[in-house]
């Protein structure tokens, strides 16, 4: 079993199995690096560059970034060989003198949303039998994904009042939490890209908690989508999972319909077994099994291109409600996203947690 000479490391689900990345800073140096989460520390990555006789080539650049999304770019050979080299100076004992003064414990980081969403599309997971046709999604608002940590201020809009519309903070303020893929690379626009291409493109998964007003979502029911509903924000976990890291957590995916089109089709069908849980102010309300989606992610990647759209660094989309239900918010709640999922050899890795606090409306 490969063991990680930074204490405590190997009995964590932030393990040498797991290794996300996030970007942070510190009150002594304030500028946003990339880091890559080990236990309770943070690898600092742009020290690592810095240390070492490589520091021009394009994986090397793309870690000094304040941002992920030029690594995004470079695509799978490069993930996987910056994860490698990250694995080994972790292990190897001849490195650990050099690379622990690369380390920052995780109570001094400063957390900052880990890249630049580019494209945001939303899912829904679930789906009557009748529906089974297509994945169905909606288009979200990347200007509104905020990191976890931050506050969420109750958003404003119109609700039914005594039979007719009204504008005001909402009375319904509600969670969904879900699992969003961060794609890399770019695919060429007018051809579709297969089920089967998706570890050629998704280089990580985040958690999320998508809000919802569910009285504004009473007035958008006119086949439009979802605007004010769901438009104000959507919290993302400040670590990205490399896809990697859940490759023991592959698991047969549910029976697909016999009728389904042939670009859904995968030669390999899986989901991820991963269990979400949802806390509101420290107490667990409801937990749901991820791998018991109708759609699995690359079915999912699949849609996004169906019509010949092209993929590019720094889209994300969303999974659909893995876990929902009915919590009107008070003012003051914090609401906590967690996630776990089976690692090699009996190992635990865990997503980055998406924990957000429920702010007054200013209007």
């Amino acid at each position: 079993m490969t063991t990680c000479w930074v204490p405590g490391a190997d009995e964590s689900p932030f393990n040498i199995h797991n290794l996300p990345f996030g970007v942070f800073s510190t009150a002594d140096e304030t500028l946003p690096r990339i880091g890559v989460r080990i236990g309770d520390q943070i690898l600092d990555m742009h020290k690592a560059v810095l240390s070492g006789d490589c520091q021009t080539c394009a994986a090397c650049t793309a870690l000094r970034d304040p941002a992920l999304n030029r690594l995004l770019s470079l695509g799978k050979p490069a993930w996987k060989q910056v994860r490698a080299q990250v694995q080994e100076a972790l292990t190897e004992p001849s490195l650990q003198d050099v690379a622990s003064e690369w380390l920052t414990p995780i109570g001094e980081a400063i957390m900052h949303a880990p890249l630049l969403v580019t494209d945001y599309v939303d899912f829904t997971m679930r789906a009557k039998d009748s529906d089974r046709v297509y994945p169905r999604a909606s288009n979200g608002r990347p200007s509104t994904l905020i990191p976890s940590g931050m506050d969420l201020v109750r958003p404003a809009g119109h609700r039914l009042e005594d039979g007719r519309a009204v504008f005001g903070p909402t009375r319904a303020l509600d969670i969904e939490a879900e699992v969003g893929f961060i794609v890399g690379g770019e695919s060429e626009i007018g051809r579709p890209v297969s089920p089967d291409e998706f570890e050629d493109y998704v280089f990580g998964a985040v958690l999320l908690n998508d809000w919802t007003a569910r009285d504004f979502q009473e007035l958008e029911t006119d086949g439009l989508g979802p605007v004010a509903s769901k438009s104000f924000a959507t919290s993302m976990s400040a670590w990205v999972t490399p896809i990697e890291s859940l490759s023991a957590a592959r698991t047969a995916a549910p029976q697909p319909a016999a009728d389904m089109a042939s670009y859904l089709k995968e030669s390999d069908r899986y989901g991820f077994d991963l269990h979400l849980n949802i806390e509101v102010n420290g107490v667990a309300v409801a937990g749901a099994d991820f791998a018991e989606a109708c759609w699995t992610p690359a079915q999912q990647l699949a849609q996004l291109t169906a019509s010949g759209a092209l993929l590019r660094s720094g889209l994300m989309f969303g999974s659909g409600e893995a876990v929902t239900g009915r919590w009107n918010l008070e003012n003051g709640d914090v609401v906590k996203v967690t996630a776990s999922a089976p690692g090699p050899r009996g190992t635990t890795v865990a997503l980055g947690e998406v924990e957000t606090r429920v702010l007054p409306s200013i209007t």
